[in-house]
């Protein structure tokens, strides 16, 4: 080999190696360019919790023995006793309903506590049932049971602990209770002797720290401090310390209460919530409380992202009560499309009968309902097969920021536009027509909440006509139409956002024309 020979060689290696560093630079380049974090953004908990959508809560304890709502009674623990208590029963139905966890009332306004606590003698561990059980060798820790149902049948697991005690409570009568060893030193109040946040404060850690019976620990997706009170005694509860022990032993529990601090409220109990919604506000659990219609909707760019749940009950009551009846699959569908299609999730209440077990009209119902929500939902048209094109695509880089990741199914792609750019549009080609009744729609919340406007077209006749108008995005729209509309060719048009919008996932629902 000539030296002319070798030097061109080199030169051509040279060039080879200054094109691959160009392209790893390249490559760099992009990889850091996506959006930066616009303000309030989710915790990694607050991200998958949204991801849970729809699970039951389960209102159990004396005032279903007693026919309550809040356990004014205040009967012994005799009166907790189920015939067939089945907390796989539970966790089945539940699981089989496509509901993804169930929140459990460990203790609710009544203060009789549902698990083997040595914070009070208030307890269905000292009642008749309880101690029947112990006696035969079976538990008699329904909090414990029903954890362990939840974990057997795949289900998250969540307790709700109320911060009001009717039981310590100087104000509220206990006839029944007087020279039992159920009579215990009213210290609920700011002004009585005794330190309630002291008792509530080992209830709670009792409860995030218990294990199943295998030794392994019970993990809590959420925790729910209801913050209702029925009487005028003035109680200065210690969020702070509450807190701080949730944090410490349930680290991935979210926090619910009337304005967070991981979860709010949505302002009523009919598991809907109006067309706007924002996953922030700018007040805590601390302050001044919103109203309910301020709840329902947030503050836009709020201090604090705190996301809504939507509460509602499959009866009138939250507790089981002999003269009810379920509602309908149909009126469940509704409330579905009110909280879940508008980026909130639904906490829906299904309480044991004092059996112990889920009503078989309840379970019917619910397994009726996920028929029809499935038949609804699982219509997909996009697939990452269909051709997707962008008025921008950011940085020109189609494998990052694409619009072709909207069809992907993943959570972590998106598609997104240049920083100087707060509208934009893309469109998916069908290939042919499809007639569609429903599209669903997310925003990429990771990096926070953008978009206050956006728009769903439909090709008709070589003309767009559009299908659904909306404002807030957030987690996940999903918007039914008034009538179907038959078409080749749909097109997402974001009309007004913040900070660069960013879509996670776009999705048509019909059939083939």
């Amino acid at each position: 080999m000539t030296a002319r020979t070798r030097q061109e060689k080199a030169l051509k290696g040279g060039r080879w190696i200054f094109a691959i560093a160009l392209c790893l630079m390249s490559t760099l380049v992009y990889a850091q360019t996506p959006p930066a974090p616009y303000l309030r953004t989710p915790t990694s908990q607050q991200l998958a919790w949204h991801e849970l959508e729809y699970y039951a809560f389960i209102h159990f304890g004396p005032n279903t023995f007693t026919n309550e709502e809040w356990g004014e009674s205040q009967s012994p623990p005799d009166v907790f006793a189920p015939t067939a208590l089945d907390t796989d029963q539970w966790a089945k139905s539940f699981a089989d309903a496509g509901m993804t966890g169930m929140i459990l009332t460990a203790k609710h306004h009544d203060g009789m506590a549902l698990w083997n606590t040595s914070s009070t003698t208030y307890k269905i561990g000292n009642g008749k049932w309880a101690k029947d059980r112990v006696a035969n060798g079976s538990s008699a820790d329904v909090v414990q049971m029903a954890a362990a149902s939840a974990k057997k049948y795949g289900i998250k697991f969540g307790i709700y602990l109320s911060p009001w005690d009717i039981h310590r409570d100087p104000a509220m009568p206990k006839t029944n209770l007087t020279g039992t060893i159920y009579d215990e030193p009213q210290i609920f109040g700011d002004t009585t002797p005794g330190d309630y946040n002291a008792l509530y404060a080992q209830q709670l850690t009792e409860l995030v720290t218990m294990k199943l019976p295998d030794g392994s620990p019970v993990h809590l997706f959420e925790v729910w401090l209801d913050g209702n009170s029925g009487s005028d005694t003035v109680q200065t509860f210690n969020w702070t310390d509450y807190r701080n022990i949730i944090r410490q032993y349930q680290p991935d529990a979210i926090m619910w209460g009337h304005q967070g601090v991981d979860a709010r409220w949505v302002g009523n109990e009919d598991g809907t919530t109006v067309a706007t919604n924002w996953h922030t506000i700018s007040r805590t659990q601390d302050e001044t409380h919103y109203s309910g219609d301020e709840l329902q909707t947030g503050v836009r760019d709020g201090l604090y992202w705190t996301p809504a749940e939507a509460d509602a009950r499959i009866r009138n009551g939250w507790f089981w009560h002999a003269n009810e009846e379920p509602t309908t699959k149909d009126k469940l569908m509704t409330m579905y499309m009110q909280c879940v299609g508008r980026s909130v999730n639904l906490l829906l209440d299904v309480p044991p009968d004092t059996t112990g077990q889920l009503v078989n009209k309840d379970v019917d119902v619910l397994i009726k309902f996920k028929t029809q929500r499935s038949a609804f939902l699982n219509r997909g048209l996009l697939s990452p097969g269909f051709a997707a094109n962008a008025s921008s695509v950011r940085d020109g880089n189609s494998t990052l920021f694409g619009p072709a990741n909207v069809l992907d199914g993943k959570p972590d792609t998106y598609w997104a536009i240049n920083d100087s750019e707060k509208t934009g549009s893309l469109e998916v080609a069908l290939g042919e027509n499809y007639t569609i009744d429903a599209f669903i729609v997310q925003e990429h919340i990771a990096l926070g909440q953008r978009i206050g406007g956006y728009a769903i077209d439909a090709l008709s006749n070589n003309t767009w006509k559009t299908a659904v108008t909306g404002t807030s995005m957030g987690y996940k729209r999903i918007d039914k139409l008034s009538s179907s509309v038959k078409t080749d060719r749909i097109r997402l048009r974001i009309t007004q956002a913040n900070a660069t919008p960013m879509i996670n996932s776009f999705e048509a629902l019909g059939t083939k024309a």
